[in-house]
């Protein structure tokens, strides 16, 4: 993994990180190479990335004081989402208990109705919702959840959508298929 925040010590790795990242939205078609990202060893770590730089956006001072400074957050997951969602709720300091679990049609894509229905049921109980895990390509079903209405519903709620594309992230390459990730930009 490249280490963006030792620039000093390492300008050429972090120029090559940039670079190549903008070269692949170029690649997939996003304008200009407009976007961001950064490499990571793998996708249960950039599961994790997700959660924390979330609750940093929207909790800055949580990195300098601790989760105490944050109200009781939430996290949104298909109940057939990589297991790494749950364990970054219990290594950031949010709690499995905090990670609901949402329902899945017949073919293993998230339900956006129980998603909202979830949300609204967290807001009553004084929750705080804060984050929306969508899968593109499930290890279970291979499914890939209607992005498009969760996203809708996230920016309803204000909330962070982070997709999890290591199984069909892919398919952003294939002009056949890439409709399947249509809502991820």
């Amino acid at each position: 993994m490249i280490d963006r925040f030792t620039y000093e010590i390492a300008p050429v790795f972090v120029l090559m990180e940039q670079l190549t990242l903008k070269k692949m939205r170029e690649m997939i078609g996003w304008s200009n190479g407009e976007g961001d990202g950064l490499f990571s060893p793998g996708g249960a770590i950039s599961n994790m990335y997700s959660v924390m730089i979330a609750r940093y956006k929207y909790f800055p001072e949580v990195k300098t004081k601790g989760m105490s400074a944050a109200p009781r957050l939430v996290l949104f997951t298909s109940e057939h989402s990589h297991y790494s969602i749950k364990k970054a709720g219990a290594a950031l300091g949010f709690g499995t208990e905090n990670v609901i679990l949402l329902s899945t049609d017949e073919r293993g894509r998230v339900i956006p109705a129980d998603l909202e229905a979830k949300i609204i049921d967290a807001k009553q109980k004084g929750y705080v919702p804060l984050f929306v895990n969508a899968t593109a390509g499930s290890t279970v079903y291979g499914a890939f959840d209607p992005i498009n209405e969760i996203a809708d519903i996230c920016e309803k709620y204000n909330m962070w959508l982070h997709v999890d594309g290591a199984w069909g992230g892919g398919l952003l390459m294939s002009r056949k298929h890439r409709h399947k990730l249509s809502g991820v930009e």
